[in-house]
């Protein structure tokens, strides 16, 4: 991990003593020369003199939360395997950082549920350094951010979550529960322990509700389940 430290003075108007303070931006991405390639951009610009810039690889939630990011750039779906993601190793990290979702091209639904995730901006990997550096720095005033690609129609929106509450109802109470502890990251057998049947019995109401609602990957799993706010 290449770090590189800057250190500021700030005096508050209502004291005459100098405080000391590092404001840190993590960039977390496994492509390293996409991570180091912002932090460049970022290193260059002037608004983010005062951050020390960080380019990490490991996708780590843990350590990211070890590091205590002001800020924090990462694409979540790089994430969603993870146990991680959702629990409250994330939901901790949020809390008292500014998490930025920079995404490869996705839907507008899936930016609302980001952001009902606790991301405060969600932008696609298209967007111009100098944009992305607007971002941030909105971002950093407390600003929440949403880009234009995203944008949908509340009609459209409307009859969005109707076809969603549509396919939602075709799942038994079990099919939901199953696949709801699969989205939180449990396994085969800590579900069958929480619904006391049988990890084959699990497997089967698995398959069975991924077959209904067309998912493929325990990524489809996640995706469906913050959608439909089970996860919130």
């Amino acid at each position: 991990m290449d770090v590189i430290q800057f250190e500021s003075k700030s005096t508050p108007e209502n004291c005459g003593v100098q405080t000391s303070f590092r404001q840190t931006i993590a960039i977390s991405d496994t492509n390293p020369v996409l991570s180091e390639s912002i932090r460049q951009i970022f290193l260059r610009d002037s608004h983010l003199s005062e951050y020390v810039i960080i380019s990490d690889t490991s996708c780590d939630l843990q350590r990211l939360q070890t590091m205590s990011p002001d800020i924090l750039i990462l694409d979540p779906w790089q994430y969603i395997s993870s146990q991680d993601f959702m629990s409250k190793t994330f939901f901790c990290l949020t809390s008292k950082t500014s998490v930025i979702g920079y995404c490869p091209e996705i839907s507008a639904e899936d930016a609302r549920a980001l952001s009902l995730a606790g991301f405060r901006a969600i932008l696609p990997k298209t967007v111009s350094g100098e944009e992305l550096v607007r971002i941030v720095c909105a971002v950093a005033f407390g600003g929440v951010y949403l880009h234009d690609s995203y944008a949908i129609d509340p009609s459209e929106l409307d009859e969005k979550a109707e076809t969603s509450h549509e396919t939602h109802s075709v799942l038994t109470d079990r099919e939901t529960d199953v696949l709801r502890h699969v989205a939180l990251g449990c396994s085969m057998k800590e579900i069958a322990a929480l619904l006391k049947i049988s990890t084959k019995t699990v497997d089967t109401y698995k398959n069975r509700a991924n077959r209904k609602l067309n998912l493929r990957s325990k990524t489809d799993i996640v995706k469906y389940a913050i959608k439909s706010g089970w996860l919130n």
